[in-house]
């Protein structure tokens, strides 16, 4: 694992169940703001899934993005937080987004 990958996991940790975060947005939480695409790169060889929630990142229009266990498990284990999903998008985005201060 790269120290890049442990650095967002450590950072997703803190995106708490019941909201998400873009793959933007968690880049610039670990201080990488343009680095969306190795993110994904991150979440998608996620070793601690779901204790480090991958599920939770998605990406900025509110659609679901990619994850390694597949669409259908990912809206699974959101749901099963109380996020709302329909048509591969997060519904009422705004009002569950995780914004890191």
């Amino acid at each position: 694992m790269t120290s890049f990958q442990a650095q967002c996991y450590k950072a997703l940790k803190k995106v708490p169940s019941g909201k998400v975060i873009t793959y933007s947005g968690l880049a610039k939480m670990v201080g990488r703001p343009k680095a969306h695409r190795a993110v994904g790169n991150a979440m998608n060889k996620n070793p601690f899934a779901p204790q480090v929630p991958c599920h939770r990142v998605v990406k900025s229009n509110a659609d679901l993005g990619g994850f390694g266990g597949g669409s259908k498990l990912k809206i699974k284990r959101l749901q099963e937080e109380g996020v709302k999903v329909l048509n591969n998008k997060i519904v009422d985005f705004e009002s569950i987004l995780f914004k890191a201060h």
